[in-house]
């Protein structure tokens, strides 16, 4: 029998060719683990990734030079971008590199904007009168002045007698906030709002509520507002007044309610923020989620807005809902939901120039308040007051509470509320998605919540912002933006590809075979 194996010159050739193959797949295997063991001892690598430049987009531009305009600034007295290293190590530098380039092609543009050179090793006392800065606490959500350390990599914007330093990396967006890998390059979009902020000497001010048990769960959305153009500080509203120049008050993630009169208390907070939004052009700004506790003054003060947060009722309880979206999920445990966008009036006029989808992660909804009529804009009325959804959950979400689904109506996951006064309207606005402010969501690009949030800053208070000007991403392998149904098929047709060009090959070659 073996020897008849061997006579046959199609086993023959099979078996040799099955062999070969075999013998090469080791060789490739031991070359493979070879190599990878030579590259880990003598550090062996070569960035095979083409060389990524990043102009000067002319929406940053243009937005730089209205900047300067309304400031008044002359070519006697520019806006200066200080580096704290020569030029040529400027270009030598692994991150620098970029932010210096940027910083000249603004320079190049504009002979108002002025590009100076510190060698702080050298002579530290060039930037003796720099050696304090604007920096945010993340324990407070406070921009304060405060002693810094400058390094060779730092930039300092100044303008008259304003001065700002910049770390190396605020310019870039990383996998985390110890990271050394960045993900994106934010130097057009940090640059261009560090020099809207050091010409704007008169910058609303963003304050942060903190006697609510507020939890931030990182600090990427008070960089966020800085970017806006707020100067931030915080605020008890049962013991401090709201600074008379806050043009915004934001509620991040409130875990106790509202105070109200008592026999004890005679601070009503709801008359503190009914008083603080009848002037014109003030904004609250409140951020929710579906473990929010169930906080009733709260829940009732929105609803005079027309936001009224959705609930179902339990034996002992009522439950927030939880928004859940199995297929169109970015997790596998569905509550990542993407934002389905309200194009209709006035939402549409918030919402324009947003082109990706936000993602709201751990969301619970709201819906239209009661005694709230539809108005000829899309939006619903009840006195002077207006209100629309600018987000919604999609056809496939359905709302969870104490383990069961209870809705599969769409509910609002962003609301916008609007009060027309003499001289002009006040604003409320709430996002019921904490994690949709958080560095994981707001700053990758293939999501729009940094950008959103922006516009309706700038929408809240009429303040021009850097919204519109992406990070440009660094090549990654992390694939972003895929619903767990994209994801499925995505994992279907990678497996049958294969299949398909097999067969399509075999099937002739067989057939071609058997008539031979």
């Amino acid at each position: 029998m073996k020897k008849q194996f061997f006579k046959n010159r199609r086993a023959k050739y099979g078996g040799i060719s099955v062999l070969l193959t075999v013998l090469l797949l080791v060789c490739v295997l031991l070359a493979n683990t070879l190599f990878g063991t030579l590259a880990a001892r003598y550090g062996w690598a070569a960035d095979m990734h083409p060389a990524q430049t990043f102009p000067v987009g002319e929406k940053s531009a243009a937005l730089v030079k209205a900047a300067l305009d309304a400031a008044g600034v002359t070519e006697g007295a520019k806006v200066q971008l200080h580096f704290c290293d020569s030029p040529e190590n400027l270009e030598a530098g692994t991150y620098s590199s970029y932010v210096y380039t940027t910083a000249k092609e603004f320079a190049g543009r504009d002979e108002r904007i002025e590009i100076v050179y510190h060698d702080i090793l050298h002579d530290p006392g060039s930037v003796a009168g720099y050696l304090t800065s604007t920096v945010i606490d993340s324990e407070t959500g406070t921009a304060t002045e405060q002693e810094i350390t400058l390094q060779t990599t730092s930039v300092i914007i100044t303008f008259g007698t304003y001065h700002r330093a910049y770390s190396i990396r605020e310019f870039f967006q990383w996998e985390g906030s110890d990271s050394s890998t960045p993900t994106a390059y934010a130097g057009e979009r940090k640059l261009a709002a560090g020099i809207l902020r050091a010409t704007a000497p008169n910058a609303p001010v963003a304050c942060l509520t903190n006697n609510h048990g507020e939890v931030f769960y990182d600090t990427e959305v008070l960089y966020l507002l800085d970017d806006a153009g707020y100067r931030l500080d915080f605020v008890d509203l049962t013991k401090s007044v709201i600074p008379e120049e806050c043009s915004l008050l934001v509620c991040f993630n409130p875990n106790n309610d509202l105070a109200e009169k008592s026999a004890v208390s005679a601070i009503s907070e709801k008359e503190i923020l009914d008083s603080f939004l009848s002037v014109p052009g003030r904004a609250l700004l409140v951020f929710l989620e579906s473990r929010t506790p169930n906080l009733k003054n709260l829940d009732a003060y929105l609803s005079e807005w027309g936001i009224a947060p959705c609930y179902a009722s339990g034996e002992t309880a009522d439950y927030r809902y939880m928004i859940r979206d199995d297929m169109s999920s970015l997790t596998s445990d569905g509550y990542t939901i993407p934002g389905k966008k309200n194009q209709n009036g006035l939402a549409g006029e918030v919402t324009k120039g947003v082109s990706q989808t936000p993602v709201f992660p751990g969301a619970s909804g709201f819906r239209v308040a009661s005694g709230f009529v539809p108005a000829a804009d899309g939006a619903y009325e009840k006195g002077n007051r207006r209100v629309t959804a600018l987000y919604e959950s999609g056809s496939g979400a359905v709302a969870w509470a104490n383990g069961k689904a209870v809705d599969a109506d769409p509910v609002g996951l962003m609301a916008y509320s609007e009060q027309t006064l003499e001289g002009g309207v006040s604003r409320v606005a709430v996002v019921f998605s904490v994690n949709f402010a958080t560095r994981e969501w707001l700053q990758p690009t293939a999501y729009g919540n940094g950008d959103l949030l922006l516009r309706l800053t700038e929408k809240m208070n009429g303040n021009t912002t850097v919204a519109g000007i992406p990070a440009a991403a660094f090549p990654s392998s992390v694939m972003h933006g895929l619903s767990r149904a994209e994801r499925i098929g995505w994992t279907a047709a990678l497996i049958l590809l294969p299949v398909v060009v097999v067969t399509s090959i075999a099937v002739p070659v067989l057939l071609r075979r058997k008539h031979d």
